[in-house]
């Protein structure tokens, strides 16, 4: 198997890798508008549920071309957050990709537990945080969104809801400590994607003017843990 190179960023939290060489302008704005939906539907709410479909409309309207969409239920216990990762691709992603994806997830877990990218993933999932209702001891609901630029520039969007008695914390990216909500509703969320470079030429200034010092605090770019 062919080894895919990877860079990743959070994108005021959510975690983005990029499968594969890509140009530096595509990048850039891959994660300005990717910020600016996110920032958009994080004004509207901290509900998962709710910012999904205002975080996927706002894309779409500065030139993310849908390729595919798709929810579902997914039943699962004792997951970590790779593994429900992996689970919502399904067959998305090749396998050198799937590798890459493990490799960028093994970086991250390299992290110190207070280092600025952890501290960044750990807050967007408090922010997003509630009381679970479906469980009779302590547990807390929250959803993760994570971002993955195929080597071809396709965009795959993965959203997925869990509840855990565990702490928020490091733990939830590479231990076994999340649990499906047991409210039988929909918790998993996919969108495939592309970006349409012409719309987007028409409408890049506009993003960064909105963005405006969002760019340098709310993007973050991972680099591999020393040792």
């Amino acid at each position: 198997m062919k080894k895919t190179t990877f860079d990743t960023w959070l994108v005021n939290g959510n975690i983005t890798i990029f499968c594969g060489s890509h140009a530096d302008e595509f990048k850039k704005d891959i994660l300005s508008s990717s910020l600016l939906g996110e920032l958009v539907a994080s004004q509207k709410s901290a509900n998962p549920e709710v910012n999904w479909p205002i975080y996927t409309e706002t894309v779409q309207k500065i030139g993310w071309m849908v390729n595919s969409r798709g929810n579902q239920r997914l039943d699962f216990d004792n997951r970590n957050l790779l593994t429900l990762v992996g689970q919502c691709a399904g067959s998305d992603l090749p396998k050198d990709e799937q590798q890459a994806l493990a490799d960028a997830w093994a970086e991250l877990t390299k992290l110190q537990p207070d280092s600025p990218a952890i501290t960044a993933i750990i807050d967007k999932l408090q922010r997003s945080a509630t009381v679970s209702e479906s469980s009779n001891i302590s547990a807390v609901s929250t959803g993760a969104m994570l971002t993955i630029i195929r080597n071809d520039k396709t965009v795959v969007t993965l959203q997925v809801t869990f509840e855990t008695t565990h702490c928020l914390d490091s733990d939830l990216l590479d231990q076994p400590v999340l649990n499906a909500i047991g409210n039988d509703r929909t918790n998993s969320w996919q969108l495939s994607s592309l970006l349409d470079g012409r719309h987007y030429n028409q409408v890049r200034a506009d993003v960064l003017k909105k963005l405006g010092r969002n760019i340098e605090t709310k993007l973050l770019h991972i680099t591999a843990a020393s040792g």
